[in-house]
């Protein structure tokens, strides 16, 4: 371990509140984050089955203020 900072590759910025491949109804207004996590697991598969890369890292996204948001998410590529 050398200290520095990974070098992964950044694929996207993710809203996982954004993505609607299920309709949730009244449980994504009851549990957001268990909807918003499910939702952000198939973004990353449909990803992974595109080819494009064979293995992601997500992370939460640092907002301009510092603050690590609840629901944006960092895709990295990992080599």
């Amino acid at each position: 371990m050398t200290g520095e900072e990974p070098t992964d590759e950044l694929l996207e910025i993710v809203d996982a509140s954004d993505l609607r491949t299920l309709n949730w109804g009244l449980l994504r207004v009851m549990f957001p984050m268990f909807a918003e996590r499910v939702e952000l697991d198939r973004h990353v598969g449909a990803l992974l089955a595109t080819g494009r890369c064979h293995a992601v890292r997500t992370q939460q996204h640092r907002q301009d203020d510092g603050q690590l948001s609840t629901h944006i998410f960092d895709v990295y590529r990992v080599d």
